[in-house]
Order: structure tokens, then sequence, then C-alpha cells
């Protein structure tokens, strides 16, 4: 490969349902554009869901992991450190728009065609434009903080969103008492317990509404005593219902399409 194609290159990847990738990092920046089902990606300062719609950047060596709970498809676009160097040196959600999709789709079809070197860099400028545009995605990443008493409690409370133990209970679990756990939220995460457990609570509604599943299934699971009550609370957070929150995400992710060389 020439050393002008080597500043990008692009594959479809695809995960079966449950697959889950363990913590590594890249040597090139990458990013990755999810065209159906959705992956969860944890940093060390928490995680985010990616369903269709969305994309996020992870620059070179920032250690990560990768968990798909449904059957996915996404590209993945990585860039030479040259451009890499160009976007944010942390992790980044964004939305997918017409042009980054098409982008995306036209960087695997020429990817590793020598002859095609000059096009390949002027996709990955474009790219770079799009991912440097303002952020306005979706506010799906979860804060999970450091200190391990805090760490105890928001990794079981990540593998048990429905879990409505008081605060009280958690600080016991954690060997801690309530009064230091709330403040440990506070300073490790910029939120008190309880919207950080709201907050959870609606990012995890995404992930399992994205999978087809119903709002009143949801709103149980989650421990919400009611469709309505779930329903009002993912409006406050997300600024719409569930059904027309849901119906824009779909809309704006990615068609299935056919491409020889994928």
């Amino acid at each position: 490969m020439s050393r002008l194609a080597a500043v990008l290159t692009a594959e479809v990847v695809a995960h079966d349902a449950g697959v889950a990738i363990r913590h590594h990092a890249h040597d090139a920046g990458q990013l990755s554009v999810v065209l159906g089902g959705t992956m969860t990606v944890t940093v060390e300062r928490g995680w985010w869901l990616v369903p269709p719609g969305l994309a996020i950047w992870i620059p070179p060596g920032e250690i990560h992991a990768a968990r798909y709970s449904e059957s996915s498809r996404l590209i993945n676009l990585k860039f030479d450190a040259g451009y890499a160097a160009r976007l944010p040196d942390h992790g980044v959600p964004l939305v997918v728009s017409d042009l980054l999709r098409e982008l995306a789709h036209e960087a695997v079809t020429l990817s590793g065609k020598a002859a095609m070197a000059d096009v390949l860099q002027l996709i990955a400028g474009l790219v770079v434009h799009q991912v440097r545009l303002p952020v306005d995605a979706p506010g799906l990443f979860v804060p999970n903080g450091r200190d391990r008493r805090l760490r105890h409690v928001t990794d079981m409370l990540r593998d048990q969103p429905g879990n409505n133990a008081s605060i009280e209970v958690l600080a016991a679990l954690a060997h801690t008492s309530s009064r230091t756990l709330a403040r440990l939220f506070v300073e490790e995460t910029s939120l008190t317990f309880g919207r950080w457990r709201e907050h959870l609570r609606v990012v995890c509604a995404v992930d399992r509404l994205t999978r087809g599943q119903s709002i009143t299934r949801t709103a149980l699971e989650l421990g919400y005593q009611s469709a309505s009550s779930f329903t009002t609370l993912f409006t406050r957070l997300l600024g719409e219902p569930p059904r027309r929150y849901m119906r824009r995400w779909e809309k704006s992710g990615a068609p299935e399409r056919d491409n020889d060389g994928m």
C-alpha cells in the first residue's frame, strides 16, 4: 500500500450478540460507525452506549473495551498518527450525518487500493472535519468514578440497573458510609447518586428499546412501577418520550447497503 493510502483504512465488522472484547488500545485512531445493533464502549472514566445513528472516536493509545448486546455491524475507520493528531485526545461520540455515513462506506470500498490513495486522503480529511464539528450527540455516557468504593457500587448497578437499593444499603455493601458514598458520586461523576442512577437507567433503556423491547417491559426491568413513571423520567432527561426519541434515532441509523468487497 502506498504512503498516501495508509492515512486511512476501513473495514466492515460484524459481531454476534453477547460478544465482549477485552480492554485494549490501538496504535491508530479509530472511528467506529454503528450500522446496526448496539455497542457499549468502556474507558477508564466510564462507558458509552453507541446505537445506530451514532459513532465513537477512540484516539491512539486509549485503553477501552467493547461489548455487543445484540448482533451488530459497524464500520471501523483507522487513521494514521498525522490525522489522529487533529482529533480529540479522548473518546468522543458523534451523530452520524448522511455525509459521514457515505464517506465511511466509500472508504471501505477504496481501502487498500493504492491507485485510490489520493481519494482516500480526501476522505480522511472530510471525516476529520465531521468529527471536529460541535458535538450534538445525546448524553449516553455513564461516568463510573475511580474510588474503589464508588466503583464497587457503580459496577454493581451497571449489571443490575433495576436494583432499587437505597444509598445506605449500597454504602454498607461498599464498606463505607452513605455520606461518604454520596460525596464520592458528586466529586467523581458530577452527579448526585439519585441523578446518576436515573441517568444509568435511561441509557440502559435506550439499549433495550433499540433491541425492540417494549416500553412496559423496559420500565419494569429497570425498577419502575409503571410505564408512565418511566416515560416521565425518560422525557425529562432526554427531552422527548421514548417512542418519539427512538423513531428519530432509527431514522438516522444507517440503512443496509450492498457493497462489493465488504
